[in-house]
């Protein structure tokens, strides 16, 4: 398999998770390829792609000879290594501030993306997990605490989580927020705001349109294209 013209390559569209990192590169304005893997459809066993991911999961990012396969690492990793000195979606490693913003990302991933995959698997998905009631009101309870959690860093009627400036953590919970309403999961309604102005970003259009197609959206909602 040819490298990706640019040296950068996206596997997997159509889920919140594989929805970040095109939406980092978006944020970022690289080119890139997307090789269009839809979860639980016939092509993923598409040869290449099962060749580089032994785990069978998307997304997969190619950088050079750099492959890492976890949403939030592929974010991050955009995020540092492509860093603007006009818009930085990060605070400087070593700082107070990136203190902050890594136990944000950490929370969210933990806290929230966590318990809302797991009410994905035993609500959305029982015919492969598992039907349980019991799982996912604990976790659909558990969400919501975390909620008001974040409820409690934006009470300052911030624009973002850390302040006025878009960062990776709010990234990372747009994507759970948005996740969260796909599942039918309520959110408090004082991160309405937040949510829709985020919503607003260019960045964050081109990239739904890029990761939610007509055919990874019929794969999703498990109908007939």
């Amino acid at each position: 398999m040819k490298q990706a013209a640019t040296g950068r390559r996206l596997w997997g569209i159509g889920t919140p998770r594989t929805f970040r990192p095109h939406w980092m590169l978006a944020e970022l304005g690289l080119e890139y390829e997307t090789r269009d893997i839809i979860t639980r459809t016939s092509n993923m066993e598409d040869s290449d792609f099962t060749a580089l991911s032994k785990r069978g999961k998307t997304p997969l990012y190619e950088d050079g000879d750099l492959m890492i396969g976890e949403s939030a690492a592929i974010v991050l990793f955009l995020a540092e290594h492509y860093r603007s000195p006009i818009q930085s979606f990060l605070p400087k490693i070593g700082t107070k501030e990136r203190a902050r913003h890594d136990e944000l990302c950490f929370f969210i991933m933990t806290e929230m993306d966590a318990p809302l995959y797991i009410i994905r698997r035993h609500a959305g998905l029982p015919e492969i997990y598992g039907e349980s009631i019991v799982a996912v009101d604990a976790a659909r309870e558990y969400f919501l605490r975390s909620t008001k959690e974040i409820e409690r860093r934006l009470s300052d009627d911030q624009s973002s989580l850390l302040g006025d400036t878009f960062t990776v953590a709010d990234l990372l919970l747009k994507t759970c927020l948005d996740w969260a309403g796909f599942i039918h999961v309520p959110t408090p309604e004082s991160l309405s705001a937040y949510s829709a102005a985020i919503a607003e970003r260019p960045a964050y259009q081109v990239a739904t349109a890029k990761n939610f197609t007509p055919a990874s959206m019929a794969a999703l909602l498990g109908t007939p294209e």
